[in-house]
């Protein structure tokens, strides 16, 4: 399980762990296709950024590949939030 925080805020987001994405509270609400990140109904969410942070860079819209099923939620701590990299044109995902 890899922990991914959200690149404007610093907000803790979850984590994925080979293409699934959780979030914050453990629960399945993604998937990933390589390093883009969509939500299970197939929703673009953003992209991994230096893979810990998550965001969506200026403009981006990203073709959905479909939705997918929930898997099982995962149990783990939260984290705390993070000082974000300050990186210009991109927003936190919306999840």
């Amino acid at each position: 399980m890899t922990p991914i925080w959200k690149i404007r805020s610093g907000q803790f987001a979850g984590w994925y762990s080979s293409d699934a994405i959780y979030d914050a509270l453990g629960r399945h609400v993604g998937y990933m296709a390589g390093t883009v990140a969509y939500s299970l109904p197939g929703k673009y969410l953003g992209e991994i950024y230096r893979a810990e942070w998550i965001g969506r860079p200026a403009g981006a819209h990203r073709d959905s590949p479909g939705s997918r099923q929930a898997g099982e939620n995962v149990a783990h701590a939260r984290l705390d939030d993070r000082t974000p990299p300050g990186v210009e044109g991109w927003d936190d995902p919306e999840f």
